[in-house]
């Protein structure tokens, strides 16, 4: 499938019942967008981005814990793929972690955040592997907030093959403009589609701006949330354009990324 719908949502996801949040905005998206392939919600979408330890620890859960089982029942009855951020515990850690619901109701992987800011780092394990996903609607690459920020694991998800980079955040005030630019670049660095979805709340201890939006290959903003208030956006995916800009776009071709970049990395850690 080269064109089909993409859907983002961003909202307050520090509630007390968030799964019944995150299901009356697929019901919504659904009857308003019927077309709708896959829908994205926020970092930690499925329990709250507090920073509290109490509040980790009591929202942890297993990958395939009550969050997916409640979610796959929405992709089955939507046939919709559903990606959202949840807390995991997994062999005696926890982490900031992303599932992917095809729709079927299979969990096809869980991505485990590896760049964590310095108020996370008490709370959670990073970690340490790449996750790309391959569909019929093309092969994903998972990332979570501030990963954007690493130009490197996003061009390591497109060298696995990446036409599309999910990236669900949680990013506060001040920092709109980094937010906004970062994915810019990193859908242009690629040449990929990179979808990512925020919080909105104007609580004391953060505040959180939206700005959820779908960037495209030449990392121009293709749909985005004109409020700081919840809302679903959506954007069509077309990967035939992908592929035209890849083959047209000259700095951005494979072949001009010469071998002489690892050559000078390997050898900077060799003299370490």
């Amino acid at each position: 499938m080269t064109k089909w719908k993409l859907a983002v949502v961003q909202d307050d996801f520090n509630v007390a019942d968030n799964l019944h949040l995150m299901e009356s905005h697929i019901n919504r998206c659904m009857q308003e967008n019927p077309e709708t392939k896959f829908i994205l919600f926020p970092e930690a979408a499925a329990g709250g981005y507090i920073f509290s330890e109490d509040h980790v620890r009591n929202k942890a859960e297993s990958a395939d814990g009550p969050s997916f089982r409640f979610l796959s029942g929405l992709a089955k009855k939507f046939e919709l793929y559903i990606g959202y951020g949840f807390i995991e515990k997994k062999d005696g850690k926890i982490f900031n972690s992303l599932n992917l619901i095809n729709p079927e109701g299979d969990l096809l992987a869980t991505y485990q955040k590896m760049h964590l800011t310095p108020l996370e780092k008490h709370l959670f394990s990073a970690g340490d592997k790449l996750v790309t996903v391959k569909t019929e609607l093309g092969t994903f690459g998972l990332m979570i907030c501030w990963d954007m920020a690493f130009p490197e694991l996003a061009r390591l998800l497109e060298q696995q093959g990446a036409d599309v980079i999910l990236a669900p955040s949680a990013w506060e005030r001040p920092y709109e403009g980094s937010y906004c630019r970062m994915a810019a670049a990193r859908a242009m660095d690629n040449t990929v589609y990179l979808a990512t979805c925020n919080y909105t709340s104007d609580d004391e201890d953060i505040q959180f701006f939206g700005r959820t939006a779908v960037y495209g290959p030449d990392g121009e903003r293709i749909s985005g949330s004109q409020t700081e208030e919840s809302s679903v956006v959506t954007a069509e995916i077309d990967l035939a354009k992908r592929q035209e800009l890849k083959e047209n776009f000259y700095s951005m071709r494979s072949d001009e990324r010469i071998d002489l970049y690892e050559i000078q990395w390997r050898g900077e850690r060799d003299e370490h």
